[in-house]
């Protein structure tokens, strides 16, 4: 037989399912995570993390430098070192699109040579004189910003 206190305790109960759902939902907003911001970032930082590998020939210092000053990668870069195609232009070192080419023992050039990869990245490198068949950029500003910002970027 159903009686009204049968009736009464079934509300009862859905009152108390309520309540209790209430409570779990308290429960999971209890769970977000409270710590603090520079403690996330130090967990953040303990993590490894995946390095490139660096095939260019750059240094790493180096191409890093370069990457951070200029916004541009230099992951397409192949350093040509001890090469003879410097003495065929009458040059210790030279850049030429993505590639530098380096003299044997000339490595102090290139910094220079990098920031030059950067220039022709950017589209600012036009022919301006040439030698035998190889067409060449001499510009003076151009020059003297790859001096500064290589050596910036070894710096870094």
């Amino acid at each position: 037989m159903y009686t009204k206190q049968d009736k009464r305790k079934e509300n009862s109960k859905g009152a108390n399912t309520i309540v209790q759902k209430k409570s779990v939902i308290k429960q999971k907003k209890g769970l977000i995570d409270n710590r603090n911001e520079a403690e996330i970032q130090r967990k953040l930082y303990e993590k490894p993390v995946q390095k490139k590998e660096n095939n260019t020939g750059l240094p790493d210092n180096l191409k890093s430098g370069i990457e951070t000053m200029s916004g541009y990668s230099m992951d397409d870069v192949n350093v040509h070192y001890n090469s003879d195609k410097p003495a065929q232009l009458n040059a210790h070192a030279y850049a030429q699109g993505t590639d530098i080419h380096i003299a044997s023992g000339q490595e102090k050039h290139l910094a220079h040579e990098a920031w030059h990869v950067v220039q022709q990245k950017q589209g600012r490198v036009q022919p301006t004189t040439s030698f035998g068949s190889a067409q060449i950029n001499d510009n003076k500003s151009l020059e003297k910003e790859a001096d500064v910002m290589g050596a910036k970027a070894l710096s870094k």
